[in-house]
C-alpha cells in the first residue's frame, strides 16, 4: 500500500489564520519559546518549541482558541501532542563552505497514528518525505498544511534565505480502531 501525503492550501479562514500567525511570529506578541538541544541529528544546534499539549495534559490557554478548532478541522479524535516550533536556519549551517544540512529523516511516533504540519510562514526551506525509497519535497507556505501517516519518514529542510520557518505541529488520532 502507497502512503498518502495530503497537501492543503488556504488550510484556515484568512481571519483566524492572520490571528494565529501574528501570536506566533510577531515578537511583539511576546510568545513564550523554550530551547530544545537537538531536532533529530547532534549536527544540529537545536531548536525552539512551544507546547500547547503533551502528555495528556495541555499546556498553554492558547490550546482552546486556536487548536481545538484546528483539530476538529483535522477530525482528530485523541490528541497525543501540538507543538509550536521554530527553526532558525543558521543553527543548520555546518561549515564554511556554505554546505547546509537538515535534521535527518525520522518519525515522530513510534506506533501508528497522524502528523500534521502548518506552517505559518512563506520560507524557501519546507519539508521532505521519503516514501518508497523515493523523496517527495513539500514547499512551506503560510496556511499551508501537510497530513500524513507518521510512519511516513520526513524532515525538515532549511532555508538560505530566511532566518525563522515557524509551523505548528499536530499529532493525533483521526479514528478510533476497534478490536470488534
Amino acid at each position: 500500500m502507497t502512503k498518502q501525503i495530503k497537501v492543503v492550501e488556504n488550510f484556515l479562514a484568512k481571519e483566524f489564520f492572520s490571528d494565529l500567525q501574528n501570536l506566533i511570529t510577531k515578537s511583539e506578541s511576546e510568545f513564550a519559546w523554550f530551547k530544545r538541544d537537538h531536532m533529530t541529528s547532534p549536527k544540529d544546534l537545536g531548536f525552539f518549541t512551544h507546547s500547547f499539549y503533551n502528555e495528556h495534559r495541555i499546556n498553554t490557554d492558547y490550546y482552546f482558541k486556536y487548536i481545538i478548532p484546528i483539530l476538529k478541522l483535522l477530525g482528530a479524535t485523541a490528541v497525543i501532542e501540538v507543538r509550536a516550533n521554530m527553526l532558525v536556519s543558521p543553527f543548520y549551517q555546518h561549515g564554511s563552505n556554505d554546505n547546509w544540512s537538515s535534521d535527518g529523516f525520522h518519525t515522530d511516533h513510534p506506533f501508528n497514528c497522524k502528523t500534521a504540519i502548518l506552517y505559518l510562514n512563506d520560507f524557501d526551506g519546507g519539508t521532505e518525505f521519503k516514501v518508497d525509497d523515493k523523496t517527495q519535497f513539500v514547499q512551506a507556505e503560510a496556511n499551508k498544511i501537510v497530513i500524513f501517516d507518521t510512519d511516513i519518514q520526513h524532515r525538515g529542510k532549511p532555508s538560505k534565505i530566511e532566518t525563522f520557518k515557524y509551523l505548528i505541529n499536530f499529532n493525533y488520532y483521526d479514528k478510533v480502531k476497534s478490536n470488534m
